[in-house]
């Protein structure tokens, strides 16, 4: 980071243009370190690792690769009561929806959250 305005976590790079940074990626988390807050809505595709009902909480493996390294990192997501659904064409809204992703470990996932890094969706299909 040349001046230190904007970081990228995971991977993904810094463009500067007319000094406005613009931080791109592949589903990361993405901020601009002046205000602290993340760059657009942020999307995570990956696989299930844990799935915790009691503390409305899932967590995805996610695959990145940079220069030419492949390594798996663990997003750790909270679900909110207004978090969608989308498990295998079946809908259901709220941490509840929790129960129906025990036993899905493995299953691919992917989860949209807004700027604030709040779940707004999430995508299951299939078991594997």
């Amino acid at each position: 980071m040349p001046d230190g305005k904007v970081a990228a976590s995971g991977g993904g790079g810094v463009k500067i243009d007319n000094d406005f940074p613009v931080v791109y990626g592949n589903g990361i988390l993405l901020w601009d370190v002046r205000t602290g807050k993340p760059l657009g809505q942020i999307s995570v595709k990956g696989t299930i690792k844990v799935v915790d009902p009691a503390k409305a909480l899932l967590i995805v493996n996610q695959k990145l690769t940079k220069d030419g390294k492949t390594s798996v990192v663990d997003r750790e997501l909270s679900i909110l009561p207004t978090t969608a659904f989308d498990i295998d064409g079946k809908e259901y809204v709220g941490k509840e929806a929790l129960q129906e992703l025990v036993g899905k470990e493995g299953a691919s996932v992917q989860v949209k959250c807004d700027k604030d890094v709040n779940v707004l969706k999430v995508t299951v299909k299939g078991k594997k």
